[in-house]
């Protein structure tokens, strides 16, 4: 049984869901709309900041920049 509850379990998925909810707090809270510094912060990327294709991030996790060489 313990094989079927692991199946269904998506890391990815979750962390995901979390950044929107984070997103979603912050948005309630605000007394107008976010400024897009706030909602990159609350992402954990920065402003002009490329995210590398397939690259994981955790909430309040800084991604890594991809190098040009």
């Amino acid at each position: 049984m313990a094989e079927a509850q692991d199946s269904l379990t998506d890391g990815d998925l979750q962390s995901e869901i979390e950044l929107v909810g984070d997103l979603v707090v912050a948005a309630t809270s605000s007394d107008g709309p976010m400024h897009q510094d706030e909602i990159d912060r609350l992402l954990g990327v920065e402003a002009g900041q490329e995210v590398g294709a397939g690259q994981e991030i955790e909430p309040g996790q800084e991604p890594a920049l991809e190098s040009d060489s």
